[in-house]
């Protein structure tokens, strides 16, 4: 992981430096993070780093707080595709190192049928959700249509 962090220092913020608040390597990360919990959109991405900023401070300074959802939607327009991609890239080449054995192990998925929760066809609601064990967070949690069969 730190090898993608310090990789994060050497991309190049082209914002005028004396209205910076919030580090080019901060938004990134809260940005990385925040989509793999599944976050769709900059309020989400914002939302997430609200309430797990003191996760967050293990990776990144934060010096001046979460960045708003329009601070991290105007900078990550800023960004070129290219670097989002090689961001991407990186990730992908830790998770298929020894680091992404660790990754995989952490995240925890479970299926529930909710007894008793009929919806208006008169099915019970399943639900699958998946959390990080270690981290203490759900990840995400989805209502299916049908309950899946196990392979």
């Amino acid at each position: 992981m730190q090898e993608l962090l310090d990789w994060l220092e050497y991309i190049k913020d082209d914002r005028q430096q004396r209205k910076v608040r919030h580090t080019l390597k901060d938004i990134l990360v809260i940005v990385l993070f925040a989509t793999l919990a599944n976050a769709d959109d900059w309020v989400e991405m914002a939302l997430f780093a609200e309430n797990y900023q003191d996760y967050l401070r293990k990776y990144i300074e934060l010096k001046n707080g979460i960045p708003s959802h329009d601070t991290i939607r105007r900078v990550m327009g800023m960004i070129s595709p290219e670097i989002l991609q090689q961001l991407y890239g990186k990730w992908q080449d830790r998770l298929n190192q020894d680091d992404g054995e660790l990754l995989k192990k952490i995240i925890c998925i479970d299926g529930k049928t909710m007894r008793s929760n009929k919806r208006g066809d008169g099915k019970a609601a399943h639900i699958v959700s998946a959390w990080s064990k270690e981290d203490g967070f759900a990840l995400v949690k989805k209502q299916l249509k049908k309950k899946a069969m196990r392979s």
